[in-house]
């Protein structure tokens, strides 16, 4: 009987499978070229599973024990996943590795996994030892980063570990929890909340065993401050409060950390809060100009506040200096296209699309560059590519899309209604959805529909948009005081920027009182 306690990602150690590497704990896996596709979570529960058993049979029962904590689930719900590992095992891994199905018995994975990834000194202990502890090697430089949250990978003493910044510059971690520090860079930036929730943990590990690390807590601080806006409404409050707590333990260790700041900041209402976010992250960048957690945060507000160019600069710093994840990859394309550098924004797609064509926030992010800037015929070859989609998408989106996609391509009446309907019942659902259906409706010319989703959004006007942003399957939320306003200065709705109602929505949501405060100007003003 194989090994059936449960898969822990967080917990679950590398491994070498034919010609790629797989990550569980960032659910990452990454092909010879450097190319990477991200699972679903429970698709690499599965894998690692699979792994732990090294080639010997696992039954049904085995797998729902193991990644499904012993819950009733059906046949299905299994098949989808072993269809799901084989597509990830043709697409990324080319044949590296097959799962095969014995009939009435169970699955077997193939090759044999190879323990030993990037030499660690615990590679060659059996996985089912291995399985519980935190993976020891994760070769080559990383970053940490999503929605602004960042901290630079450095090699010292021979590996790749985590240097935490602080003003009085690089202070490496201890020894023994710099594995655990560069996997919780890893899972944050999956921007998840399986991804959240395993980076907590393990900073909670690091702090525990080193009381007396500043920058731990200023991490912890940063990553408490980060999922705070992304966590269900009843989550929240208590995210912000172990933020402003672990900040407050780190610069009581040390008044230099600059993570503790820049935590505060994060843990104020993302609506409203821009200048504040603006100082704390131009001060670290006074002392520290490549300071990346900084860079990333100051390219987010400057998006809030229609400073789009700036952004756009800021992002290609972060581009420079950062390891080429989906979060830095998609957000750098939209940063260009926002600054009105379509060429540039094109590059920076195209180089997404080879390194990470399924994440999910990649390929929405490639359709919509293609379906606002006249290609709209390209996007609609992408919904209809289905073995290029991206994973765990309900195929209802895709339904949405063959609606929405022509309608903005012919402007024909009839298209437009129904595209308008839509677009106004689905952001009723979702705070994703109604940030989609601006963007929609504005660029169909529907101007009223798209203000009246607007005053949803922001002010709960007409109707509730609700806290969920696509789905709670999804897990990702977003409160009213977090709502993004980066969407109005997008080329996709320069149609209401010219609309005489648009300084009325900006002069409510506050941002008249920030240009006249800071002094600066959105760039659709200058």
């Amino acid at each position: 009987m194989s090994d059936t306690s449960p898969i822990i990602l967080a917990h679950a150690k590398p491994f070498q499978l034919g010609a790629v590497r797989v990550r569980p704990a960032t659910r990452e896996v990454v092909a010879a070229n450097d190319r990477r596709e991200v699972l679903e979570p429970r698709v690499m529960q599965v894998l690692a599973a699979l792994a732990r058993a090294e080639g010997e049979i696992v039954t049904r029962d085995e797998l729902t024990l193991s990644c499904w904590e012993g819950r009733v689930v059906g046949e299905d719900a299994i098949d989808r996943v072993i269809v799901r590992l084989r597509r990830a095992a043709r697409d990324i891994g080319h044949g590296s590795f097959q799962i095969e199905t014995i009939t009435k018995v169970g699955y077997r994975l193939t090759p044999p996994v190879d323990w030993n990834v990037g030499g660690s000194a615990d590679a060659a202990q059996p996985p089912q030892t291995a399985a519980r502890q935190v993976a020891q090697a994760v070769p080559g430089r990383r970053a940490l980063l999503a929605g602004g949250i960042a901290v630079a990978a450095v090699g010292v003493a021979g590996g790749a570990v985590l240097a935490l910044r602080g003003r009085r510059g690089p202070q490496p971690p201890p020894a023994d929890v710099a594995p655990l520090i560069e996997q919780a860079s890893l899972a944050i930036q999956q921007s998840d909340s399986a991804g959240d929730t395993t980076a907590i943990g393990l900073m909670q590990r690091v702090t525990a065993a080193h009381p007396d690390y500043a920058p731990g807590w200023g991490l912890l601080a940063e990553i408490y401050a980060h999922a705070s806006h992304w966590a269900p409404t009843a989550v929240a409050p208590t995210m912000v409060a172990r933020a402003k707590e672990t900040a407050q333990r780190a610069l009581a260790l040390d008044p230099h950390n600059a993570a503790a700041p820049l935590a505060l900041a994060m843990t104020l209402p993302l609506s409203g809060s821009w200048g504040a976010t603006e100082t704390a992250s131009r001060a670290v960048l006074a002392h520290e100009p490549d300071d990346y957690l900084a860079i990333r945060t100051l390219a987010h507000t400057m998006g809030q506040v229609g400073r789009c160019r700036e952004r756009g600069e800021l992002m290609d710093h972060a581009a420079e200096i950062g390891a080429p994840t989906p979060s830095l990859l998609y957000n750098h394309a939209v940063a260009l296209w926002a600054a009105g550098r379509l060429e540039d924004a094109d590059r920076a797609m195209v180089r997404a699309m080879e390194i990470s064509p399924r994440h999910y926030a990649v390929w929405f992010t490639r359709l919509y560059l293609l379906l606002y800037t006249g290609r709209a015929a390209q996007a609609l070859g992408m919904v209809e590519d289905v073995d290029g989609r991206p994973n765990g998408i309900p195929e209802s989106e895709f339904e949405n899309l063959r609606v929405i996609i022509p309608a903005i391509r012919s402007q024909t009446p009839a298209a437009v209604a129904a595209a308008t309907t839509l677009s106004l019942s689905l952001s009723h659902h979702g705070a994703g959805h109604a940030e989609n259906g601006m963007q929609w409706t504005s660029a169909m010319g529907q101007l009223d529909a798209a203000f009246a989703i607007a005053e949803a959004y922001y002010f709960d006007r007409g109707f509730s948009v609700g806290d969920v942003r696509f789905s709670t399957e999804q897990g990702r939320y977003m409160r009213k005081a977090d709502r993004s306003s980066y969407i109005l200065f997008l080329p996709s709705t320069a149609a209401m920027r010219a609309d005489p109602r648009f300084k009325a929505l900006v002069e409510e949501i506050g941002l008249e009182v920030y240009w006249r405060r800071s002094g600066s100007r959105p760039d659709f003003r200058v």
